[in-house]
Parts: C-alpha cells; structure tokens; sequence
C-alpha cells in the first residue's frame, strides 16, 4: 500500500486551481484558445495522436489547441458545479502565458518563432492568484472544500482527454521513446556543436529545453515580466536567434527520428489510439452542446 505525506484539505483544493493553471500554460496563452467555429483542417482523431505523441512544433501547436479546448471546458464544469450550489468558483488563469503557435520548449515549432522573433518565454505581469478561501470562517471552509472535492471527480469525468487512463498510458509510452531519440548519437553529435553554436551567442545552454530554462531564469518571475517591456522583447528576440541559429539541426533530426518510430509505436498501440480517439470525440460533442464552446483544430 502507497503511503506518503498526508495532504490537507485546503492544500488539496488549491491544487484543483493549480492544475487548472498548470495545463493552460503548457498548452499555450489563451489568446489563441481553440475557440469559435468547427475544426478548421484537423480531425479530432489527428489531434488526439499530436497530443499524445507529438514530433514536432506543428505538432505541438495542434495538440496546445485541443488541451486549450479542455481546459476550457475544466473551468465551465468546475465553476457550474460550484455556483450551482452556492459556492464560490475557483479562479482560473486568466493570461499570460507563451502563444501556442510557438509550440513549446520541448517541440519548438521554428518556422513561427523565426517569423516572430519570439522563443515564447512564459510572461505574466497582472497575473495573480487569489485564495478563494480567504476570509472563509472554519466551517465555510470545510464546506467549500467538501464541495471543490465533488466538483473536480466531476469535472475528471465529463472532460475531454485529461483524466483518461488511456492518455496517461499513451503518453508516457511516447515520452519513454522522446527520451531514447535524444540520447541517441546522432542527436549527441549535433548537440555538441549546438553547444558549442549556443555560448558563442551569449547562452549556456546544453540542449534545447535548457536553453530554454536558461532565457526563463534571465526574464525572472512571470509576475514580475510583461510581454510588452523592451527588455523582455529583446530577450525573446535573442532567444529566437538562438535557437534557429544553433538548435536547427538538432531539433530537425529530432523529428526526423521520432517520425521514424511514431508508426510503430502507434501501430503498438491501436487499440488505446483509438479508444482515446473515440472517447475525446465524443466528448467534445458533448460538452460543445452542453457549454457552448467549440473546438477549433489548425496548422501553425
């Protein structure tokens, strides 16, 4: 039997809320949430497989909008749920974070950074958090935690991808071969002369999710950066040049790669794939009618 530290209630809770956040600032700042209108070239089905075993930055676009649909439809049951009773709804993250057709530190998509000059480092000046709980009396509290409990094994069930055992049994298969792709030689090779590429442009970085942790740790807490303050728009601009400059080939051959065993592994994996395929369109059929949003799927 697993036995670890006992989390409180209330710190049980604010996890719910940070969950929330964490899953809308991987998949892309919601000024490009997939909202308004059918899906725009891409099936649900495409989708689904870019979410769960992306290979490159394209990739990782269309999978940031399917997880920005989701977490749409996180808060809508969360918060009809808690109102619905009264309660206070959590608060939802409201900004700030990278565009999603910039992909992300892990599958860059190159084309759009080098246009935009922008890496897309996380910014969020204006973004707090509030404690829906402060100033609650002891048995409030206890109440709107009873409540945010009940809500999130609702919201588990009535969403979209996130949840699923077939998700989280899919992605972590993919990442296992991500992993082995970029100990591979070929990437070895190709990241030492990118290191080398790399510090002669003025950033230390080891591969291409360090160099990105490295810019993030320069532009500091995204409470303290905006996206429109020159310095954070150099350092963006810098960061671009970086990694189109020096990271290129690794990045490409990474796709290269994964390309070679994405087949295979989902051929592996039929019977999940389409499982989770046909569960996620379901879903959203669903919930589009039930909340009134809609999924909108396109290229970068």
């Amino acid at each position: 039997m697993f036995r670890g530290p006992v989390i409180s209630l209330h710190h049980q809770a604010l996890a719910v809320v940070l969950l929330s956040v964490g899953v809308l600032s991987a998949c892309g700042g919601p000024r490009h949430a997939a909202q308004g209108g059918g899906s725009g070239g891409t099936s649900i089905a495409a989708a689904v497989i870019a979410f769960v075993a992306p290979r490159d930055g394209a990739d990782a676009v269309i999978g940031a909008q399917l997880g920005s649909f989701a977490q749409t439809v996180q808060s809508k049951v969360l918060d009809n749920c808690m109102t619905s009773d009264g309660f206070t709804a959590p608060p939802f993250f409201a900004g700030g974070g990278p565009p999603s057709d910039l992909g992300n530190p892990q599958f860059p998509n190159l084309p759009a950074i080098e246009a935009s000059h922008d890496l897309g480092l996380f910014t969020g000046a204006g973004v707090q958090f509030v404690d829906p709980q402060s100033g609650m009396s002891a048995p409030e509290r206890t109440a709107w935690q009873a409540r945010i409990g009940h809500c999130f094994r609702t919201m588990q069930g009535q969403t979209p991808l996130f949840g699923s055992a077939k998700f989280g049994q899919l992605s972590s298969g993919w990442f296992n071969v991500v992993n082995q792709i970029s100990r591979s030689p070929q990437i070895r090779a190709l990241s030492k002369t990118a290191v080398t590429c790399s510090a002669a442009h003025g950033v230390r970085a080891s591969s291409v999710m360090s160099l990105y942790a490295r810019l993030q740790q320069q532009l500091g807490p995204p409470s303290q950066s905006s996206a429109y303050n020159t310095k954070v728009q150099q350092l963006q601009a810098k960061g671009a040049r970086v990694l189109t400059t020096c990271w290129a080939k690794v990045i490409n051959e990474t796709t290269a790669l994964l390309s070679g065993r994405r087949a295979a592994y989902l051929n592996a994996n039929a019977n999940a794939v389409a499982g989770l395929q046909s569960q996620v369109d379901g879903q959203v059929i669903s919930v589009e009618r039930r909340y009134g949003v809609r999924l909108t799927l396109g290229g970068s």
